[in-house]
């Protein structure tokens, strides 16, 4: 306790004197003064491990602790962005057993904590603001968030702890799924597709089917009981007539037959 309450000290007077700590369990929480757009406080942790010393964001970032809104068509551009900031500050990733990502630094004297400390806090403010930059047309952005809001509440009512939302399958981390729903042993991979014109929906329907097709190289192939897509039929963009080919070709890739929100209890049936 007493060597973390030093670090802090040190970070404190090197860093901010706005800085702040919680002690929680072997590791510092540092609440540094470092805001995101949506105004949260920036937190970064300090462990000690064997003879270094880790600074990580503990998989907030990962696991949107921020809550931003995030624009999921947007992942080309966040990739690269996130891969400006890693580089620039020199961040380094390591993924959990969960499967959550975990940014960090780290250094082998307590001199080196609070400019770790200072660059790890600046790439996250960063890389979470880039999350909430809107890339897209508002018109295009409320279609999707209010969609996504509507069927992550569905399927958190039904499925509770057992959904994990917009997660990767663990050997695959650049492939998010909107949910991942575990079951015994049992994987269930769901995809949502929708779309404020005929162009973003048919952009969607692309990248589920990518999605589900790259599924299969994973490790975890065999443990996958069921694919689903999602299919909002109320969207703007949803019209079968222009969709049928590109609907047939999910077919072939998909466990079921795609499922309409508008018939939203059949998910119930199938998971």
């Amino acid at each position: 306790m007493d060597e973390l309450l030093d670090i802090f000290q040190n970070i404190k007077n090197d860093f901010c004197s706005l800085t702040n700590y919680k002690v929680r369990g072997e590791s510092l929480e540092i609440i540094t003064p470092f805001t995101t757009l949506n105004n949260k406080f920036v937190s970064v942790f300090v462990k000690k491990i064997k003879d270094k010393y880790v600074i990580s964001d503990a998989g907030w970032t990962d696991l949107n602790y921020y809550d931003i809104n995030i624009s999921e068509d947007s992942d080309d551009i966040i990739e690269r962005v996130f891969a400006y900031y890693q580089k620039s500050f020199d961040v380094s990733t390591t993924t959990d057993k969960a499967g959550t990502i975990h940014y960090f630094k780290f250094c082998s004297s307590p001199i080196e904590i609070p400019s770790n400390v200072y660059d790890l806090a600046n790439f996250i403010v960063g890389a979470v603001n880039a999350l909430g930059i809107r890339y897209k047309d508002e018109k295009e952005e409320k279609e999707r968030e209010t969609f996504r809001k509507d069927a992550n509440n569905f399927l958190k009512a039904h499925y509770n702890e057992n959904v994990k939302l917009r997660k990767a399958l663990d050997d695959l981390q650049n492939i998010r799924f909107n949910a991942l729903i575990s079951k015994s042993s049992d994987i269930y991979l769901v995809s949502y597709v929708t779309g404020s014109s005929s162009y973003y929906f048919t952009n969607d329907l692309r990248k589920t089917i990518v999605n589900f097709e790259i599924s299969e190289r994973s490790k975890y192939k065999d443990y996958i009981r069921e694919k689903v897509s999602i299919i909002n039929d109320k969207a703007d963009g949803y019209h079968p007539e222009k969709l049928s080919s590109m609907m047939d070709l999910l077919q072939e890739k998909v466990t079921r037959d795609p499922i309409k929100w508008s018939e939203k209890e059949r998910i119930l049936e199938i998971i």
